[in-house]
């Protein structure tokens, strides 16, 4: 029983690492950003792998709210910021952009939680900086 678990979490960690949910770039390493401190803008640099995404979600986020997205990326990714209803319907607040440089913003108009999500469709990696700021109603 104990390596059937062992085998099935190494299994795990690998299909992440392959899939581009974890990726290291050198001294930078994919983590999840400090949801502790709303008081000023978030920011991180990461990289995705060729096919690989990354995706930032965030609960803490009050209908009213102004949301600002901005990054810059060393090749053309696909960005959205979306979210799923009680239905698990899919909806975007932002719809899908093949950019490489954007900086743009919502408004929060439910209590669902909202993804930024940057998706990696080239056939190389990508350095992903971005940044994410909120004004509070």
């Amino acid at each position: 029983m104990k390596k059937t678990i062992i085998s099935l979490v190494t299994v795990a960690v690998a299909a992440l690492l392959i899939n581009g949910c974890v990726t290291t770039t050198g001294p930078e390493t994919t983590t999840a950003p400090d949801k502790t401190s709303q008081a000023g803008p978030q920011s991180q640099t990461v990289g995705i792998a060729a096919g690989g995404f990354q995706e930032f979600c965030e609960d803490g986020w009050e209908v009213g709210d102004t949301v600002k997205f901005s990054f810059t990326s060393t090749k053309p990714v696909v960005f959205n910021v979306h979210y799923h209803d009680a239905k698990h319907q899919k909806h975007y607040p932002i719809k899908d952009l093949l950019v490489d440089d954007f900086s743009g913003n919502f408004s929060v108009q439910n209590k669902f939680v909202h993804c930024g999500l940057w998706q990696n469709n080239s056939d190389s990696f990508v350095k992903l900086t971005y940044e994410i700021g909120v004004e509070k109603e």
